[in-house]
């Protein structure tokens, strides 16, 4: 990890011994020690000795040299001053030693009081350093804390692709790395004192290296003006205060792409994953092309994440899947994976060179943690409506092996807004409309998208054509990041079960009288005169033999109650939706066996966002109680309820168009209990207690009527009817899984969308819309500077 030349070594060695380590040891450190602050300067001495020795033989020997640090970083003492961070949802903390950015550290140390000198303090350091008083100290607390120093460094320097940290007693150290596929800690202490040159290995490198062998990314730069883009740690003294004083939402990059091409980001759609510690870390902005110096007129969105090496990247599924093929998945006009000196950018064969890894610790959750507000900001993540206060989770680790992580782009021509900022409820509808019509899309051609989620399906801008609504808008789905490629498998669906004789025509023509003499007898279908066609009996025989009458009710039962029955109903496949589809691709792991990785873990290959994933995805269980499937695996079904959620949600939570939560639902609010109360049950809580109420709403319909439906703010009235029959459609097709309602969902849903687009009013407050209407194109309109336009 600290790739020096062994003459450089002794060459420092030699220049700082006599003074410094005379005889067994550092002359700085004390031999005994009382209190932990007696080694902050100790260290902090040391460590500037070496850094400058080594600053001082490498400016001797310009070259490939000459791009590192060197001397525009010292190890400072912090242990006595807490950083604040520029999100102030995070808990102030403080770690011991710091290598800093030295212009920084002085402006920093020169604010008055009154200045707003907190949101630069995390920007400034390349390295972090937590002490210990003894070494046989218990190291878990200590690795904890500087693990959350490293997640803190992460997350506020966005141009950061892995940091370094540090754990010194009076003579043993302990390095660790931090990257996107977790923690790397070396396994055996250093002792300084008795190996003093790989103590000076460790802290020159800070002075030799190149800036990206210490975690910097090449590829990005900070835009200051049109004529001075420079890396974060190049900047002057003149500019360093204003631009690392701007948070990380207002801040611009300029991002380089493998051949040269250059985006200059226009605004954050979101960067709040920066601060994942073991996963994909997703930033994402607004962009334009950044040509000699000037920012282009055409706005892209650039996804920058770190995908586990052993699947592909979403612009590879995105081709496999015919993506550019259908006018509502979003536009991807170019993937790439990093390339940093040649090489892949990957966290396994590159950063940590090969090196084997550990796990870390876990925190828990803190009882009575309240969820971050950030909807103004991170406009496409779920925000909690409601709060844990009195909730004591905890998280338990999964013990998982290493996973290798590619630092891997995505660009997009499709830009749009969140759901929730809807202009009428058409447009809502239209845009989930085309949101389902994308998923089945991308079902036909074999891949399952695996998150649906309100930040995944988008209200998109449609500058010249294809929009679907009078603002010029339609729905695109976006984010194949966690999709999984189905196995080519034709086949028809849903499959005959049976291979004998078809039914006989005197059973037919016996089922007729006792199913229209049972929905007689139910108090909300009376008097009915059914006339059940023939084909209905074959066709369920057909997939089920003799076990057809409990389904056949069922889908029946569902026919008549969307809409209200009617004095006279002909039943017929036609009516129910009972036809074959072929299919040529399978999501069944029996057909597509799950990844190596995924085999450990009690979710194999069941992938969501909570607040709007099944039961089935959350919980590992039937929704339906007394299916004979043990563990569902995750289907297009799964998805088609995730929308359902979505739009569940919205209703609950939002007053009507523009993105404003309801009144009970804000800080202020003193509404009912009883809406809170679901919103948490059904949105806000843990997975656990998610999936056990979205199970009870299946199995008690009655309860989702009353307490979610029941909640709707008024002006939702009119989509409860599509609501109701949708929810009734999943509760028919998990309950008989494998039949016809289970193999035709995108259809029937597709239906409904459209039933309901065509019935619901249209009438709108003029002025809300316009105001909306507005607002989008003043977000556009911010995106360029004064000198853009």
């Amino acid at each position: 990890m600290f790739p020096m030349e062994e003459t450089l070594v002794d060459a420092i060695w030699d220049k700082v011994k006599g003074a410094h380590h005379p005889e067994s040891r550092w002359s700085a450190f004390p031999d005994s020690v009382r209190k932990e602050h007696e080694l902050y300067g100790a260290f902090v001495s040391v460590a500037n000795v070496i850094h400058r020795a080594a600053e001082e033989l490498c400016s001797q020997h310009p070259g490939e040299n000459s791009a590192r640090l060197g001397g525009s970083t010292r190890w400072v003492d912090y242990h006595s001053k807490a950083p604040d961070s520029a999100d102030k949802t995070i808990a102030r903390i403080r770690p011991d030693c710091l290598l800093a950015h030295s212009l920084l550290h002085d402006r920093v140390k020169n604010l008055s009081p009154d200045e707003a000198k907190g949101v630069i303090w995390w920007l400034q350091i390349v390295a972090a350093l937590e002490m210990k008083r003894r070494d046989n100290e218990e190291w878990e607390g200590v690795v904890k804390q500087l693990i959350g120093y490293l997640r803190q460094i992460l997350r506020e320097q966005l141009d950061r692709r892995f940091v370094f940290g540090f754990t010194l007693g009076p003579r043993c150290m302990s390095v660790c790395l931090h990257d996107r596929s977790g923690v790397l800690l070396t396994s055996t202490p250093i002792d300084i004192h008795k190996f003093p040159k790989h103590f000076i290995r460790i802290i020159a490198s800070f002075a030799v290296l190149a800036p990206h062998k210490l975690g910097f990314d090449p590829s990005m730069k900070i835009y200051v003006q049109p004529n001075e883009v420079v890396e974060s740690y190049r900047l002057t003294s003149e500019t360093a205060l204003d631009v690392f004083a701007t948070d990380s939402y207002k801040k611009r990059w300029v991002i380089t792409l493998n051949d040269g091409t250059q985006y200059l980001t226009v605004k954050v759609m979101s960067v709040a994953r920066a601060r994942v510690m073991r996963g994909r870390a997703t930033l994402v902005w607004a962009v334009v092309r950044f040509i000699d110096g000037q920012p282009g007129k055409e706005i892209f969105v650039l996804k920058q994440s770190w995908r586990p090496e052993s699947i592909k990247s979403e612009g590879e599924l995105y081709s496999e899947a015919n993506g550019s093929d259908c006018e509502f998945l979003a536009r991807i006009t170019l993937y790439e994976d990093a390339i940093i000196d040649d090489m892949v950018d990957r966290t396994g064969a590159f950063i940590r060179a090969g090196l084997s890894d550990s796990l870390p610790p876990v925190d828990k959750q803190r009882p009575g943690a309240k969820r971050p507000r950030l909807e103004s900001e991170e406009r496409f993540l779920h925000v909690a409506s409601t709060d844990d206060d009195e909730i004591d989770r905890i998280t338990t680790p999964r013990m998982r092996a290493f996973v290798s992580r590619v630092h891997t782009r995505v660009i997009m021509s499709t830009y749009g807004w969140p759901l929730k900022y809807f202009a009428t409820l058409k447009e809502l509808l239209v845009v989930f409309l085309n949101g389902v019509q994308g998923h089945e899309h991308l079902c036909n051609n074999g891949l399952l998208h695996r998150d649906i989620s309100a930040g995944n399906v988008i209200i998109a801008r449609c500058p010249d054509k294809g929009a679907t609504t009078p603002f010029g808008t339609k729905g695109c789905l976006i984010d194949l990041d966690r999709s999984k490629l189905g196995a080519r498998h034709t086949r028809t669906l849903p499959p005959a079960q049976t291979q004998n004789d078809p039914i006989p025509e005197a059973e037919i023509a016996s089922f007729s009288p006792p199913i229209t003499s049972y929905f007689r007898r139910r108090k909300n279908l009376p008097k009915l005169s059914l006339s059940l066609q023939p084909e209905v009996i074959s066709s369920a025989y057909d997939v089920l033999g003799a076990d057809y009458y409990s389904y056949t009710i069922a889908a029946i039962e569902y026919s008549l109650a969307f809409p209200p029955a009617q004095e006279d109903h002909i039943i017929t496949t036609e009516r129910l939706g009972w036809h074959s589809v072929q299919r040529s691709f399978d999501f069944d792991p029996a057909v597509n066996p799950p990844k190596d990785e995924d085999k450990d873990t009690s979710k194999a290959s069941r992938t969501g966002t909570p607040p709007y994933a099944s039961a089935e995805v959350l919980g590992a269980a039937p929704v339906r109680y007394g299916t004979d499937l043990a563990v569902p695996y995750q289907d297009a079904i799964h998805d088609i309820e995730s929308f359902l959620w979505i739009l569940v949600n919205i209703c609950m939570i939002r007053s009507g168009p523009g993105g404003a939560r309801r009144a009970e639902l804000t800080d202020e609010g003193t509404g009912s209990t009883m809406l809170r109360n679901v919103v948490y049950h059904v949105f806000d809580s843990d997975d656990a207690t998610l999936a056990v109420n979205k199970r009870h709403l299946f199995a008690h319909p009655h309860d989702f009527e009353e307490d979610v439906v029941g909640n709707f703010h008024p002006y939702f009235h009119h989509i409860k009817p599509l609501v109701r029959e949708w929810f009734g459609l999943l509760r028919l097709a998990y309950t008989h899984r494998e039949l016809y309602e289970y193999h035709t969902l995108h259809r029937r849903v597709i239906t409904l969308l459209e039933k309901t687009i065509a019935t619901v009013p249209t009438e709108e407050d003029e002025d809300i819309v316009e105001m909306i209407l507005d607002k989008r194109q003043k977000e556009l309109d911010d995106m360029f500077l004064p000198s853009d336009t």
